[in-house]
């Protein structure tokens, strides 16, 4: 009878050893499982931490790479306009041939009345007015270079400004007014959504933006990451329109009010510096002047070069400056420098 009784408490501690194994069996794979889960959202955060550092260093390139097209830009500016100067110097002494050679047409004109060999001075009266048709043509083709100069500056200066206001928007995060864009994906338990747009398309970090759907405002948007074709923008909690969700596919625009544009209005925003440029030096030296008399006398002194080749008078005698293209204003007289075509101010005089 007693072994019975031992048999029945061995089989019931058994049963209980069995199922405190299997309980702790379980529980052990609960813990597998939770560390399985760890280990991957790890790994998910150290790709996320990779992915943006990468997206860093090719903005960095990006702002290095419009740095050095501003610089160009710059120099090439610079050039065009000593250029236009070398030019405009060229056509002021070709100007003043042309009018040496009509005074000394004029001069032989004069003299067919009281010479005796016409002949002669027939055939210098035609050679002259050869040279006064070849200066002529050389006075045209001057005007044409001349233009062509200045063409040439007035496009290099506009494709500056664009730079320096594309560089600015990106620095200080704002869009442009007719920006629009899609959600390409949201997520709306983080908050977030991916746009079809990067900085290619004129995205910018920090910049606000608007969800619309049809002409209603449903949520406010403020880019966090940019990529080439891409961006992430958060949205701003408290404005999402209630009963609305944001969906693939709405129509994403640049917002009405920009903060950071409120931040340079109230003196937060920063600016760009500029720095100031050499003043340039007149490369040209005027050629002599042509002897008008064609029978050997003595050459009647020349009146001082004049720039306009429609004949304007010559402006007085003043300190050389180049005006501002950007509305700057123009250096002192008493330091003769060129002004900055970039919007720095003059250079104090020493």
């Amino acid at each position: 009878m007693v072994w019975k009784i031992l048999s029945a408490l061995s089989a019931a501690c058994l049963a209980g050893a069995a199922y405190f194994a299997w309980s702790n069996q379980k529980d052990l794979e609960n813990e597998r499982t939770r560390l399985s889960a760890a280990n991957a959202n790890l790994k998910a955060a150290q790709d996320r931490k990779t992915e943006g550092g990468e997206a860093l260093k090719e903005k960095q390139d990006l702002l290095i790479a419009t740095q050095k097209e501003r610089d160009a830009a710059k120099e090439e500016v610079l050039k065009l306009a000593s250029e236009a100067q070398e030019k405009e110097a060229a056509l002021a002494v070709i100007k003043g041939n042309l009018d040496q050679v009509s005074s000394q047409v004029t001069s032989v004109e004069k003299q067919i009345e009281d010479a005796g060999d016409i002949e002669k001075l027939v055939a210098q009266i035609e050679k002259l007015k050869r040279d006064q048709l070849d200066a002529e043509g050389a006075v045209a083709n001057q005007n044409q270079r001349v233009a062509s100069a200045k063409e040439q500056y007035e496009y290099v200066v506009a494709q500056i400004t664009k730079l320096r206001d594309t560089e600015a928007q990106g620095r200080r995060g704002i869009v442009a007014p007719d920006f629009t864009a899609r959600v390409a994906q949201y997520f709306p338990e983080w908050d977030f959504a991916i746009l079809n747009k990067g900085n290619s398309q004129g995205v910018f970090a920090n910049a606000d933006l608007e969800v619309k759907r049809g002409r209603q405002v449903i949520a406010k948007l403020k880019v966090r990451n940019v990529e080439q074709y891409g961006a992430i923008a958060d949205l701003i909690p408290g404005s999402l329109v209630e009963g609305n969700a944001i969906r693939m596919g709405d129509v994403v625009v640049a917002a009405a009010t920009q903060s950071a544009s409120e931040d340079k209005k109230t003196g937060g925003g920063t600016q760009l510096p500029v720095t100031p440029q050499a003043p340039a030096e007149n490369p040209t030296t005027p050629t002599a002047p042509m002897n008008s008399d064609p029978f050997g006398a003595p050459a009647a002194p020349v009146a001082p070069m004049n720039s306009d080749p429609f004949g304007a008078p010559a402006p007085a005698p003043a300190a050389p400056a180049m005006s501002d293209p950007f509305g700057a204003a123009p250096a002192p007289a008493a330091a003769p420098a060129m002004s900055d075509p970039f919007g720095a101010a003059p250079a104090p005089a020493n």
